[in-house]
């Protein structure tokens, strides 16, 4: 409850995660989270791109086809339970120039959380470890046309 919010920046965007667990107690909360791709890549792209979004424990699912590489896609994981790690990951793959050589850009990311109330009981004990500060990464990666 002290620190909802959680942004990092790196070489291939900005990712922003916030959860506002007041008044949730005993209910399943909703994880928000945004990413804008960097201006470095965007000025690398030549068309629009298709985006995908899933989680490993919770059956959510968030996708967007055609949209520009500077679109400010955001969304939100519901049913989030406390005291439990999790992990949200994206995709988003569109066309390329670096220096002359077009291809197809694939940029990932992953972002791995848990929610702590400071009220119910904690993990500890029960084979969770609360995730750290190194929560995000993310990976840009090419194939170039032959």
């Amino acid at each position: 409850m002290s620190d909802p919010d959680y942004k990092r920046t790196d070489a291939n965007g900005t990712f922003t995660g916030q959860v506002n667990m007041a008044g949730t107690v005993g209910r399943p909360a909703h994880m928000a989270w945004s990413f804008r791709t960097s201006p470095t890549v965007q000025a690398i792209a030549t068309g629009r791109m298709t985006c995908k979004a899933g989680h490993m424990q919770l059956p959510y699912h968030d996708s967007h086809a055609n949209v520009a590489v500077n679109y400010f896609w955001h969304s939100s994981v519901p049913n989030n339970r406390r005291n439990k790690n999790y992990t949200l990951y994206g995709n988003c793959t569109f066309r390329v120039n670096v220096g002359g050589r077009p291809g197809t850009a694939n940029l990932g990311f992953s972002f791995r959380y848990s929610l702590f109330d400071g009220i119910s009981p904690s993990s500890q004990g029960r084979g969770e470890t609360p995730v750290e500060d190194t929560s995000y990464s993310s990976d840009l990666k090419i194939a170039y046309d032959s």
